[in-house]
């Protein structure tokens, strides 16, 4: 049996074969209509465009390329990626663009769309430096499709998808002062990541606001290994802090099981506060800032399929909110032997 072809469709329909062509790929300046007629038409004959030709012919992929500008351990050891990548999967299913992953600390945007590998790109802004926003900007004013996720370190023309911390992290640290918190450590991510950078300031601030001391900040990588050593040097150092904040849940899982190992448990003898809020956090009871993870893949998708078709900007605003659940409560009224505060960076080299 004959495949069908994009000119069988044409002739059916009674328009140009570049109509066609156009409708199938969701061309705003195709009408809804003409749209609709050739989408149930090719459904209906079981249309299936010749994706190689495509590409040969008009240099496009068919495929978009999520760029994770992190090490492939850390993206597939941390429980955050999975849920944004579902989100971000579950659009681009829908849409029709397959995903071409890249996990690489150092990715080569401009190789992957010069060789026509994907028709645009989707990365993660709150990890961009200066020189990857300018090459980014580039691609862009070329006509290149480019969205980010997560606030990049300066303003851009470039499509940006993003979450407020700021609602979280101040009802994160005004209700442990409304439960007699005064003293708290804090935990971040690596110094040399802008989001890291962004995210202590955050904490510092909410905490100045609602009285509560920072008696020790320690640099961590975001890992489950940084949260327990950041802890057992805690732990061995008898801190005072009744309250212990990290940068992210995959820390703070490191630093229950930390608590764990010593005998010791969360809150009786220290609260413990984590950012994201991961599938895993209610399955420990961990408090945590809930950042609606999954949304912001699916956001940052539609943007990124909204700028490849050239559609107007939009989205959803997305915010931040304390979940409070069993690793903090109330401080014990028992006293602690305090020692003295500064910074300590135990993260990688």
């Amino acid at each position: 049996m004959r495949k069908v072809t994009l000119q069988d469709l044409a002739d059916t329909l009674g328009v140009a074969r570049s109509t066609v062509s156009r409708a199938l790929r969701a061309d705003p300046q195709i009408s809804v209509a003409t749209r609709g007629r050739v989408d149930r038409l090719a459904r209906a004959v079981g249309y299936h465009p010749n994706a190689a030709a495509r590409a040969l012919t008009h240099r496009e992929a068919g495929v978009v390329g999520l760029v994770l500008p992190r090490s492939a351990h850390f993206v597939f050891a941390n429980p955050y990626f999975a849920e944004l990548l579902e989100g971000i999967a579950s659009v681009a299913e829908s849409v029709g663009l397959p995903i071409l992953l890249s996990a690489s600390t150092t990715p080569d945007y401009e190789r992957w769309l010069r060789e026509a590998r994907v028709d645009g790109l989707l990365t993660l802004g709150s990890s961009l430096g200066e020189s990857d926003i300018q090459r980014l900007e580039a691609l862009a004013a070329g006509g290149a499709a480019v969205a980010l996720v997560g606030e990049p370190i300066r303003p851009t023309d470039l499509r940006v998808l993003v979450c407020d911390e700021r609602p979280g992290i101040d009802q994160a640290c005004e209700r442990l002062a409304n439960d007699g918190h005064e003293c708290v450590t804090l935990v971040t991510g690596p110094a040399h990541a802008p989001y890291a950078r962004s995210r202590s300031a955050v904490w510092r601030s909410a905490a100045e606001r609602h009285g509560l001391q920072i008696l020790r900040s320690i640099t961590g990588d975001d890992t489950f290994d940084a949260g327990r050593d950041a802890a057992r040097v805690l732990l061995g150092s008898r801190c005072a802090a009744t309250a212990w904040l990290f940068g992210n849940d995959h820390m703070a899982f490191g630093a229950l099981h930390a608590l764990d190992e010593a005998g010791l448990r969360s809150p009786d003898h220290v609260s413990v506060v984590g950012f994201d809020d991961v599938m895993a956090a209610a399955l420990v009871g961990l408090s945590t800032v809930h950042q609606p993870i999954r949304e912001l893949g699916t956001e940052a998708m539609r943007a990124l399929a909204a700028e490849l078709r050239q559609q107007p900007r939009s989205g959803t605003p997305l915010v931040t909110r304390f979940v409070p659940r069993r690793t903090s409560a109330s401080p014990l009224s028992a006293s602690r032997h305090s020692s003295e505060g500064g910074h300590i960076d135990i993260s990688e080299p």
